[in-house]
């Protein structure tokens, strides 16, 4: 249990301490390509293109550099070195069927990703080794978010959409919020408020709930339909796509909203990138 609090110690400090002035970044997909725009200076890069497939989720392992996402077209999930020097190139970690939300457990190097045509949850290593069946839902699955800090699957459902939890060996399944309107296509967590986001694609409304599914709100509404897709959460700031449009909505002190970026193409997946991350040295003592 000591061991356990000290790595997870280390991770927050991993993720979350960031020197001053730094330039942070927000990895986004459209169909078939994987791009990042820089929020201090606004630049535009392309990292991956002719991918041939909707990219829904990615993730990034801070620890080894990697940058994972799946494609659903392609049935398999993928990685990459990030940053790199050289021209980013991709490597198969695993095959999957059509899989859609995908999530890293940093704390013991997993890949986790719902499969739609199935209504299965997988596991694997960050290799692609020792791939297992964590769960079957009744309902298709959508979206999906780990809560690394309180050890949780957050996933959603579609027809009934809704959103459940289990535990990170697939016990401990249930219901949080139900009754939402059209599909949940992007989960994310804020740790500093113990508040679960989400994007209701239907209805374009952004809301929150606690973690164990009470206290429902809706923080903002784009007022667009069938266009609200990926979401991360920073701090007070979300980043989410509306459709072409990357939004930066701030939750406090004030509820605002502004376009940080607007593309060609619909964006779909989202991720919070921050640079040049700060690692504090592992203290020797476990007490």
């Amino acid at each position: 249990m000591k061991l356990y609090l000290l790595l997870l110690t280390l991770l927050m400090a991993v993720l979350c301490l960031i020197s001053p002035g730094l330039q942070n970044k927000v990895i986004f997909s459209n169909y078939g390509k994987i791009k990042e725009v820089n929020l201090h200076t606004g630049r535009l890069s392309y990292l991956l293109t002719n991918l041939q497939s909707d990219i829904h989720s990615m993730d990034y392992d801070y620890k080894n550099r990697y940058m994972y996402f799946q494609r659903y077209k392609k049935n398999d999930i993928l990685r990459f070195r990030y940053p790199s020097d050289q021209t980013y190139t991709f490597e198969t970690v695993t095959v999957a069927d059509t899989p859609f939300g995908m999530a890293i457990d940093p704390l013991h190097s997993h890949v986790y990703w719902t499969e739609f045509s199935t209504s299965r949850l997988y596991r694997c290593n960050l290799d692609g080794s020792n791939k297992l069946i964590i769960l079957q839902d009744a309902q298709t699955l959508f979206a999906l978010k780990l809560d690394f800090k309180n050890r949780w699957l957050y996933y959603s459902t579609f027809v009934p959409t809704k959103l459940r939890r289990s535990r990170l060996d697939g016990n401990g399944i249930h219901t949080l919020v139900q009754g939402i309107l059209g599909r949940v296509v992007g989960l994310s967590i804020d740790y500093n408020q113990d508040r679960l986001y989400w994007m209701e694609d239907s209805s374009g409304g952004l809301k929150s709930s606690n973690f164990d599914g009470t206290n429902v709100i809706t923080v903002f509404t784009t007022n667009k339909t069938s266009t609200n897709y990926g979401i991360d959460v920073h701090g007070s700031n979300v980043y989410c796509a509306n459709y072409n449009r990357l939004l930066n909505v701030t939750v406090s002190p004030a509820i605002k909203a502004n376009a940080i970026y607007t593309d060609t193409e619909e964006i779909v997946a989202v991720l919070f990138l921050m640079k040049n991350v700060r690692i504090l040295p592992m203290s020797r003592s476990l007490s």
